[in-house]
């Protein structure tokens, strides 16, 4: 009797210490044993050179609109997306200059995506990626900045990308590890509950219940730790270098010149895109960052893109002439983002969950009209990171300080001022 109840003290102890509380709830009792705090991420991408508010901007209500020409590609990913209108630029931002401050709130200091790298620094091998599809000008338009103020330079080449993500290490030992841990202590447990249980306590319904849960834990474990031990990135390292290759990109060097010129070519923003766009999926995928600051181009820079109706429009001018290549073009990056929406909705992230469960996506330009170069009414399209989508709301003329304030309360931070250009602070009233 002395040796159960000495076994019982120590077996109930052990479920102090693992988390565990009477009575015993199935897998779930394990909780704070085996999940971490939840994930979020962020990523911004930003298209220069100003859009067609007639174009662009819904119609009809809150819940019940239609998408015109320019952001019709966002169908495919509609209910998962909020469209805001009525967002001002302001604090001294003007024309194209104005996205130097689209992601800081004024001309001056930390970015957005730069503070939650900061925030969460040493959660992930790489704090931040902060990268362009397109550029002549080597990165030095980036719209990234550190907690001093100073730009953070855009990587352009995906090469760079893949160096940066790429580990060949096992990127799952730390949670591997963990997972071996929680079931050897598991395992010490469940062979105390077997002492505790013989002799007159065999028929402890109790003890039985709590018996038959450490099992379904451990099965659960046992085939967690078969999930993590397989993975690696070195499958998706080969495929991304022998796209780069097959498409004219070998060289790991930012600079276009050298015969490098393909990191400037207007032919290979498809490829260039693409590759980018993979990069983004992959380093969220595997964990190893959760910041990312993307654009498509470079303001001011006439690249031609080759749109759906078979013809190749300049990306800025067209924006000047307000007619078909301006749709055209800006369907293009629209369709981008909706695509990327959808392959991060139907991607697991190395945990098992959905990327786009825990990742805010926000898709902004920093001008609101391409013609008169306004940074008025510029526009802002937000999904993912538990964000009820399938909405439309119009601000009638806010700061973007308030989408920047409400980008942080998203993922979790108290924030109610970013940015000194709206000193009333706060975030977008209905958003979240």
């Amino acid at each position: 009797m002395q040796k159960n109840e000495q076994a019982r003290r120590k077996f109930l102890k052990q479920l102090g210490l693992t988390g565990m509380a009477l009575p015993f709830l199935g897998n779930s009792a394990l909780a704070e044993e085996t999940e971490n705090a939840p994930i979020k991420r962020l990523i911004l991408i930003e298209h220069p050179d100003g859009i067609n508010p007639e174009h662009w901007f819904p119609t009809g209500t809150e819940t019940d609109f239609t998408l015109p020409s320019m952001t019709e590609p966002f169908n495919l990913v509609k209910e998962q997306c909020v469209f805001l209108e009525g967002i001002n630029l302001g604090g001294g931002l003007a024309g194209h200059g104005a996205y130097s401050g689209l992601w800081r709130g004024q001309t001056t200091g930390i970015s957005i995506d730069q503070y939650f790298a900061e925030k969460w620094r040493g959660l992930t091998d790489v704090s931040s990626l902060v990268h362009k599809a397109s550029d002549i000008y080597s990165g030095t338009r980036s719209l990234a900045y550190d907690s001093f103020g100073t730009l953070i330079p855009a990587l352009v080449n995906p090469l760079s990308l893949l160096d940066k993500i790429y580990t060949n290490s096992d990127i799952e030992s730390r949670t591997y590890n963990n997972l071996e841990e929680s079931k050897r202590r598991l395992t010490t447990i469940g062979q105390d509950l077997e002492t505790l249980m013989q002799e007159e306590q065999s028929n402890n319904l109790l003890f039985k219940s709590h018996e038959k849960a450490l099992n379904d834990v451990l099965d659960a474990l046992n085939a967690k730790t078969e999930e993590t031990t397989a993975i690696n990135m070195d499958q998706w390292k080969e495929d991304f270098e022998a796209t780069a290759t097959a498409g004219g990109l070998t060289s790991r060097s930012e600079s276009r010149w050298n015969g490098n010129a393909i990191l400037a070519d207007n032919a290979a923003f498809e490829l260039m895109s693409g590759l980018h766009e993979d990069a983004i999926v992959t380093a969220l995928k595997y964990d190893r960052t959760r910041v990312i600051n993307y654009s498509y181009g470079t303001d001011t820079w006439d690249f031609y893109l080759k749109c759906e109706d078979g013809n190749s429009y300049p990306y800025h001018n067209a924006g000047h002439d307000m007619g078909q290549g301006h749709i055209e073009t800006r369907k293009v990056t629209s369709r981008r983002v909706a695509n990327l929406i959808k392959t991060l909705k139907e991607t697991n992230d190395i945990y098992g969950q959905p990327l786009l469960d825990s990742t805010l996506v926000v898709y902004a330009c920093e001008i609101g009209h391409a013609s008169n170069h306004t940074n008025k009414n510029a526009p802002f399209i937000l999904a993912g990171a538990g964000l009820e989508g399938g909405r439309y709301l119009n601000y009638n003329g806010v700061l973007w300080n308030k989408v920047l304030v409400s980008i942080a309360n998203i993922l979790g931070d108290d924030l109610t001022i970013f940015g000194s250009a709206d000193s009333e602070g706060g975030g977008l009233d209905g958003l979240v």
